[in-house]
């Protein structure tokens, strides 16, 4: 499976993440080219075709530890949602961290706190666990360049 950043900078949701993060990476799923498919959230865990983007707006970063059988699996038994609330506190992230504060949840996570959970959940070690604040899509870019 690959890990898939997505930048725009042309898009608002893009530059919000610029601000608030330092890069456009603004989504990051998980993708299977071989079957054309791929893995991400967006309100619940969902399965599109893949591709979906334009090739310079993506980067792919290999990890076989994670499968289409642990992703398939999680499609029917992941109970995660993410609502508007969450999608506030998220942009409320720079003031909590003003105040020494966590980052909090209202009841789902974000699609890089996913790819997160699903990292760690396939044995992959990563820099945030489960009482870190959840890390960005702009986060995860920098550590899986890191790695590569």
């Amino acid at each position: 499976m690959k890990l898939a950043i997505i930048f725009n900078d042309r898009k608002w949701s893009g530059r919000l993440t610029k601000w608030f993060t330092g890069c456009y990476a603004y989504h990051v799923a998980w993708v299977d080219e071989d079957a054309g498919l791929m893995y991400d959230q967006h309100l619940i865990r969902r399965r599109r075709t893949w591709p979906r983007y334009q090739d310079a707006d993506v980067l792919l970063f290999d990890f076989p530890a994670v499968t289409r059988e642990y992703l398939e699996r999680m499609l029917s038994t992941d109970g995660n949602t993410y609502g508007w609330l969450d999608y506030l506190l998220f942009a409320l992230r720079p003031v909590y961290h003003l105040f020494g504060r966590s980052t909090r949840n209202a009841d789902g996570v974000i699609c890089s706190e996913m790819v997160n959970i699903d990292l760690r959940a396939c044995g992959v070690e990563t820099p945030w666990d489960e009482f870190e604040p959840p890390p960005s899509p702009c986060h995860l870019y920098r550590w899986a360049k890191a790695l590569y």
